[in-house]
């Protein structure tokens, strides 16, 4: 039974007994695997602290092959990003990038490359500019796609392969953009606006690639909410059709909720402390 060590970042985490908890962690070393954390639910402690979500950490685990849980020894934290703490929309954007990682990614296959673009996205949430929140996002879950095997065609027909001339519509399961041309073979695709094409091909990078900047390709900070959806409905589609299964990610419908209100959470807050303070 080796006793070995990788970084992790956790991915969910649910009850096990009355004391402990199994924590899905994205290891470096070993892909995703499942790791019991006996007593870190009893008053918490270093061990629970550690291997909580939005942070990376230094894991010490029993490894065996023909066991589905495996026993966590040892976790300390090495890396945390206060910013996503403070304020849920971030952390939301961040609970999207963990969500999907641990719905599309099958465990025990190591991807050290995969574990860096989750930890960049994580990264890029807590500094973003709020306005590129949206584009850290998209170019996550493009890039995931890549590394996963099935980066979509975005800047060419994915039928033809002729430069689109307008009237494009996005085809999930021929992989990506159709002409108007090519449109007639698949019935299903979905009609993309001028704005959201452009967009789209924009984003168009080798794969598992991220910018040096968070959204430094994408100027979202004037993309009207119309073309915002359509571009996530569209990458959202994409994944669920590789996914074979629809995906409910709980921090995106957290996200809906906050762009019907209009307000973000932080400045609720803060409107309402001055009024105290006013009062």
């Amino acid at each position: 039974m080796p006793l070995v060590k990788s970084r992790a970042i956790s991915l969910k985490s649910y009850r096990l007994g009355e004391t402990s908890k199994v924590v899905v962690c994205y290891t470096r070393d070993y892909g995703k695997v499942r790791l019991v954390a006996k007593g870190a639910r009893k008053g918490g402690g270093r061990l629970g602290a550690a291997l909580e979500p939005m942070q990376v950490s230094g894991v010490v685990f029993y490894l065996r092959q023909e066991r589905d849980l495996l026993l966590v020894s040892q976790a300390d934290v090495e890396r945390q990003w206060p910013e996503l703490r403070r304020d849920m929309v971030r952390m939301a954007y961040a609970g999207a990038a963990l969500e999907l990682t641990d719905a599309l990614v099958s465990e025990r296959e190591p991807d050290p490359g995969l574990f860096d673009l989750l930890e960049s996205a994580l990264d890029r949430a807590a500094g973003a500019p709020p306005s590129s929140l949206d584009a850290v996002l998209w170019r996550f879950e493009l890039s995931l796609a890549s590394a996963l095997g099935y980066a979509p065609e975005l800047a060419r027909c994915a039928v033809c392969a002729g430069a689109p001339e307008g009237g494009v519509s996005f085809a999930a399961g021929r992989g990506g953009i159709v002409c108007g041309d090519c449109l007639a073979e698949e019935p299903g695709a979905r009609p993309l606006s001028d704005s959201a094409a452009r967009l789209l091909a924009s984003m168009s990078t080798p794969a598992g690639e991220i910018p040096s900047e968070p959204g430094s390709a994408v100027p979202d900070a004037d993309i009207p909410a119309v073309v915002r959806d359509e571009i996530s409905e569209t990458l959202m589609g994409f994944l669920e059709e590789h996914a074979g299964r629809e995906l409910k990610l709980k921090s995106l419908d957290f996200l809906a909720q906050i762009r019907r209100t209009g307000r973000h959470p932080v400045e609720s807050e803060q409107v309402e402390s001055e009024q105290e303070n006013e009062g």
